[in-house]
């Protein structure tokens, strides 16, 4: 009897998992270890006391500007924000300015308030659903913004997303010099 209503179980669970996941991983991007680990094994210092750096050159032509990424993260609808979260360490300790992970009001007033928050945003959570769909693809750049209530939210409908589209494909063979 048990058997199947936890195989249903895990079914349902496993369907719902992929919907966390707002975006794809950039298979165009090189993070593995090849670029973030240091270079200081007995092989490299081997290799480096034997043989000489290649000369450096530089290119023909000017360097150019490129401007930042903007920082905005997309992801799905947040039904379950908190405002003591989203405005995070805005206060600091005036004997030490960079202490700004310290107990202070705003926690004692959050140990109850947090709770009572969840439970009424479970119990809305078909309000909120109607309001901003699941599909609803969402922006927080780090700044609150004005909300119906005030500045309580980070997150912001995005009305014109459009996915990055992927590298375009080059017409060299792969081993060819450019």
């Amino acid at each position: 009897m048990t058997t199947p209503r936890i195989s249903l179980s895990l079914t349902a669970m496993t369907l719902l998992l992929p919907l966390g996941c707002a975006q794809a991983v950039n298979q165009f991007r090189e993070d593995g270890p090849s670029v973030s680990m240091a270079w200081d094994s007995p092989t490299a210092a081997d290799v480096q006391a034997r043989y000489q750096p290649a000369p450096q050159r530089t290119r023909a032509w000017e360097a150019t500007t490129v401007a930042a990424e903007t920082g905005a993260v997309e992801h799905w609808p947040l039904y379950f924000e908190d405002p003591f979260v989203d405005k995070g360490h805005g206060r600091t300790d005036e004997t030490d300015p960079h202490n700004v992970y310290r107990g202070g009001w705003e926690d004692f007033v959050a140990l109850p308030y947090a709770p009572a928050r969840f439970t009424a945003n479970w119990l809305l959570f078909p309000v909120s659903v109607v309001v901003t769909p699941p599909w609803t693809v969402m922006e927080s750049d780090g700044r609150l913004s004005r909300q119906l209530l005030g500045y309580d939210h980070d997150a912001t409908p995005v009305h014109h997303y459009l996915p990055c589209p992927p590298p375009a494909a080059t017409s060299q063979p792969a081993g060819a010099a450019g």
